[in-house]
């Protein structure tokens, strides 16, 4: 993304650390791991409150559509129902926040969004 710091130049700063990419289309991912992305996050993949002046989500079959060239964290609206559905459409994993913070019970969230990635 275009705030991000250049993959090379991070590259080049960092050669033994896993660097990610962030990833909205294949074409994305593709361009990512040419540029030594060790993984992508892609999203969002479902409407979030936790980062203002994201893209419309793309959902699950964008998601699958990329996979196969990184391995992909599903970011964007997860919650334990869709940390499990992202995993299926080919996300390596998830990242969350509003999943688990804006939750009444944010540990028992957390423990559900782990068993729904196992």
């Amino acid at each position: 993304m275009p705030d991000d710091l250049p993959l090379r130049s991070a590259r080049r700063l960092a050669p033994d650390l896993l660097i990610g990419a962030t990833c909205r289309t294949r074409a994305d991912v593709e361009a990512a791991a040419d540029h030594g992305a060790d993984y992508a996050g892609f999203g969002p993949l479902f409407a979030t409150v936790s980062k203002p002046g994201l893209p419309d989500p793309f959902g699950l079959a964008a998601l699958a559509e990329a996979t196969g060239v990184l391995p992909l964290i599903g970011i964007g609206g997860i919650d334990a129902d869709r940390a499990g559905d992202a995993r299926s459409a080919g996300a390596h994993g998830v990242a969350v926040i509003s999943g688990i913070w804006q939750s009444r019970d944010p540990v028992a969230s957390a423990k559900e969004l782990v068993a729904a990635v196992r």
